[in-house]
């Protein structure tokens, strides 16, 4: 973290988000130490201008075969052990094609979701999770991110789904200041420790209307640890 970034958050989030970034990574550098915010975005708080995209791109959720064969090229990031975990879960990749070319992506899910190989995020079923966010280098500064997860919003609320859940860490500014421009709001947090091998998980009161919280995955027995909600 440098003086320039801590100017930048000083300016958008006040001194109230410099002090948090400076805890947040003096408390990285003794534990482990996560607190995600989680946000839901729906078809009243999305800002419509990201609905319209680019005409000359197409936008829509690829098929598992199409996902696999934009896979075999390195630069989409998608590895094949991640393909394996996300497609055998019922994950759905929505995708900005620039013709064939694989502009930008986003993963989709409504099952629990690994964040870390140990922590798996949970939350109502009736809501779609966002995550693993992708934009090809040659294709940023177009807002391609925003525009996608507009665009698969509208497509999983006329499935029936009661719009989008996802979360953002609390030190990410850059992202929050995105996320909140295109209609983002906050609901709760949880937070995570590690100290001593042992995770200790809270998720604040107003996440257990949207289930909304993270397990620890157990791998002998392959059963969770629940945490409960203050």
């Amino acid at each position: 973290m440098n003086f320039n970034d801590l100017k930048l958050i000083q300016k958008e989030f006040g001194i109230s988000g410099v002090i948090h970034s400076l805890k947040y990574s003096f408390l990285n550098k003794i534990i482990f130490y996560k607190e995600l915010q989680g946000m839901i975005v729906t078809m009243k708080t999305l800002d419509k201008k990201y609905q319209e995209g680019n005409p000359k791109y197409i936008h829509k959720f690829l098929s598992s075969e199409e996902v696999k064969k934009y896979s075999e090229d390195p630069e989409t990031k998608l590895s094949k052990k991640f393909l394996d975990r996300a497609l055998t879960n019922g994950d759905r990749c929505f995708a900005i094609l620039d013709g064939e070319f694989l502009s930008s992506y986003g993963w989709y899910s409504t099952k629990p979701t690994p964040i870390n190989p140990e922590l798996k995020l949970h939350f109502d079923p009736s809501w779609v999770y966002m995550y693993k966010g992708y934009t090809h280098p040659r294709y940023r500064g177009q807002r391609l991110h925003a525009i996608g997860m507009a665009k698969a919003l509208e497509t999983v609320t006329n499935e029936g789904y009661r719009e989008l859940i996802s979360y953002v860490e609390t030190n990410n500014f850059a992202l929050l200041r995105s996320v909140y421009r295109m209609g983002y709001v906050n609901i709760d947090k949880v937070r995570i420790v590690k100290i001593f091998g042992q995770y200790h998980i809270s998720a604040d009161a107003d996440c257990k209307a949207y289930q909304f919280t993270v397990q620890v995955f157990n791998q002998n027995d392959h059963s969770f640890n629940i945490p409960a909600y203050n």
